[in-house]
């Protein structure tokens, strides 16, 4: 009898030391102390996980063991609430603290969406109704070469079509410099994690955004994007102009409208229909769809291409002139 009872006491004696440590284990994680001497601001971008920013907590010496940050997040069951956001961590003293700041919405920041196919202008546009930035002090930076180039961005005038379309969570006190960084950054991600500074048709960076931006402007279904893609690549191939209209729309100021024949007379490098090759520069920010479409066309003899009808927003896509023209006139005559 007196041995069951010594093995009951010494299972009530495991079991409380087990507690206890899980207990001390909990609150040493949590409780984990933080430090920020004087750069206190911390930026959480959009989609970043758990375990990403654990290590940029880090690296900016916040926090001294990121698996800490990760196991406590698990542990309060908070790592798939963490909101985007610019952060003021002064307050923060542990872990604890921290989590809590940063998987509650922080009120700092506003959510823009940048649509693919945007131009500078139309973002300038609406960072502007959101009371984000000056319109003319944003634009101005896009063609500041000195900026472009401490970006990391050499050989380009202007910025158009490296401004990425993402959704972004930017701050009222974020400097017109800061968003523009911001939206370059992830640019710049993006195509790190394509790796497509090599590619089989030896474009530079600069030639498949303004490729993929053309491509992007052509293309009203996502599933067209390759087959557009392989007309210009065809007609580039055959030394004939690229004809399209985006291009012209681009060269012509204000909103999109219906092309007529004496704008495809325009003076400019953006005229396809006048200039050979590729224009100067994209005509908008592609997106990553596009991107790859221009790398990875579908292998076709397509040279042409017209919407089906007004209403409609396929395309009939032709290998040679006279079933273009046939196809051109059945969208002419949807018109009327």
């Amino acid at each position: 009898m007196n041995f069951i009872i010594t093995q009951y006491k010494l299972i009530i004696f495991f079991l409380t030391l087990i507690f206890l440590s899980v207990i001390f284990f909990y609150f040493s994680i949590i409780e984990s102390s933080i430090s920020c001497n004087s750069e206190c601001e911390f930026v959480i971008e959009n989609n970043e996980m758990a375990y990403h920013i654990a290590h940029k907590l880090d690296s900016l010496g916040f926090i001294n063991n990121p698996n800490l940050f990760i196991i406590a997040s698990k542990i309060l069951f908070v790592d798939k609430d963490i909101k985007p956001g610019i952060y003021d961590l002064s307050k923060a003293k542990n872990i604890r603290n921290l989590l809590n700041i940063i998987t509650v919405a922080n009120n700092d920041y506003i959510k823009v969406t940048i649509p693919e196919g945007w131009n500078i202008d139309q973002v300038a546009i609406k960072l502007n109704e959101k009371n984000l930035i000056n319109i003319k002090i944003f634009s101005d930076l896009c063609t500041d070469i000195a900026f472009i180039e401490s970006m990391g961005l050499s050989g380009i005038s202007s910025l158009e079509g490296f401004l990425y379309p993402e959704t972004y969570f930017l701050s009222s006190n974020q400097t017109e410099k800061q968003i523009i960084e911001t939206m370059v950054d992830q640019f710049k991600k993006v195509m790190s994690i394509e790796n497509i500074s090599k590619n089989k048709y030896n474009f530079s960076l600069h030639q498949i955004i303004t490729f993929a931006s053309i491509v992007q402007g052509e293309s009203m279904l996502e599933s067209e994007m390759k087959t557009i893609a392989s007309v210009f690549h065809n007609r580039i191939n055959k030394n004939m102009f690229l004809d399209a209209n985006a291009t012209i729309q681009y060269a012509i100021p204000g909103k999109n409208r219906r092309l007529r024949n004496k704008d495809l007379e325009i003076k400019s490098p953006y005229n396809t229909y006048k200039n050979k090759h590729l224009p100067p520069g994209p005509i908008n920010s592609p997106g990553i769809s596009a991107i790859r479409a221009t790398l990875d066309p579908e292998k076709t003899n397509y040279l042409y291409f017209v919407k089906e009808n007004i209403n409609s927003r396929k395309h009939i896509f032709s290998s040679n002139i006279r079933a273009h023209e046939k196809a051109r006139k059945i969208y002419l005559k949807s018109l009327k």
